[in-house]
């Protein structure tokens, strides 16, 4: 298909619900136009198809204003993230950043190179904190200016921002060398999320939260490091999160997570954003009953550079695997959406949606991909 036939295509869909009225229904079990999606972490990749920098998506109330809006308008995107980033605990505590003009931030020095200075470390007050109050300020600005959209908010998790406080080599380190001083800095990056989370709850009620861990994921650590290190920091983030927001957050790890499936759904995780190295119907089958699936269209080899029948090929892929998942299902990508991913990639997927997952309704396929 080429990109003239598919706005063609596109212009013929006919478009009956509002994201949230669409998310609130399939939630109740009703049937919905079609399938909920989204795109995992889009706001570089959509500064970039927009015409604007990530520094000054970053920066400029304005542009990030300009993006949201024509996100809203040209993808169906109905809702907008402010969160912390994976980096951002790290540098409220101390860290450096590194900010591009355009690309993904990095830390450039670590606060924590000596557990000496950890009693240096203090909890961070979102009000107060100069990393952190400009974000809230930020959502205040942005609630105001989009009252109708849906907001969410996010964190890093545990040990994703432990490694931006402290050196990743020394983390892992720490796992075998140094573990009581971990467990305390991992107790102290769950307290920091969960004071994100209050002052968010404060400023704006119950809203949707996420954490993104890609540490945590079985690439990067053992099993056996997960269930001391990982897991029961991230059962502390999920209960603080449902006390503090009264519903619980969903995840997204990158890479291998198959082994831990089954402790994050014991752990009470609502939904699971899946990489694309892994397989959704595995996932269905063994822990489906238990969580929410998010994903896992390859964001690289086909988002970015596949071509349009690519994407929408590997939608209906996931379709076919998940769309029946008795906890629901979300059209997502596998990892982040990078930069550099065509306009046309992002409508074909959203054409896809429309599509294949029509006549979605929890634990069913749809009826489009069934039409197929």
């Amino acid at each position: 298909m080429d990109y003239t036939e598919l706005k063609k295509l596109m212009g013929e869909q006919k478009v009956e619900m509002t994201a949230a009225e669409r998310i609130k229904a399939y939630n109740e079990g009703k049937e919905v136009d079609h399938i909920p999606y989204t795109l995992q972490a889009p706001d570089p990749a959509m500064a970039d198809i927009f015409g604007f920098t990530t520094s000054q998506f970053a920066k400029d109330f304005e542009v990030k204003s300009e993006v949201i809006r024509r996100r809203k308008e040209e993808f169906g995107l109905d809702s907008f993230n402010v969160g912390l980033g994976l980096r951002t605990i790290g540098v409220a505590l101390g860290s450096k950043l590194g900010v591009p003009e355009h690309g993904i931030d990095y830390i450039e020095h670590h606060v924590l190179q000596d557990y000496a200075d950890f009693d240096k470390l203090e909890v961070t007050d979102p009000y107060k904190n100069p990393v952190l109050a400009p974000i809230l300020e930020s959502a205040k600005r942005l609630k105001e200016r989009f009252p109708d959209v849906s907001m969410t908010t996010s964190v890093a998790g545990p040990i994703s921002t432990a490694i931006a406080v402290r050196p990743v080599e020394k983390v892992l380190r720490d796992t075998r060398k140094n573990p009581e001083m971990l467990h305390k800095l991992l107790d102290l990056t769950v307290v920091c999320s969960l004071k994100w989370f209050e002052a968010f709850y404060h400023e704006f009620g119950s809203v949707g939260t996420n954490f993104s861990d890609p540490v945590t994921c079985m690439d990067v650590i053992s099993k056996k490091q997960f269930d001391e290190f990982s897991l029961p920091y991230i059962k502390k983030l999920i209960d603080g999160t449902e006390k503090i927001m009264g519903s619980r957050p969903g995840a997204h790890i990158c890479g291998k997570t198959s082994p831990i499936w089954s402790d994050l759904a014991d752990a009470g995780l609502f939904s699971f954003s899946i990489d694309n190295c892994e397989d959704l119907e595995v996932a269905k089958r063994e822990v489906g009953d238990r969580m929410r699936f998010a994903g896992n269209v390859p964001p690289i080899e086909v988002m970015k550079d596949g071509s349009i029948d690519d994407v929408i090929e590997a939608c209906k892929d996931c379709l076919r695997k998940c769309g029946d998942n008795p906890k629901g299902y979300i059209l997502n990508t596998g990892c982040q959406l990078p930069i550099g991913t065509p306009k046309r990639n992002v409508e074909a997927f959203i054409y896809a949606a429309r599509k294949y997952g029509r006549g979605a309704q929890l634990g069913k396929l749809p009826k489009g991909i069934l039409e197929d």
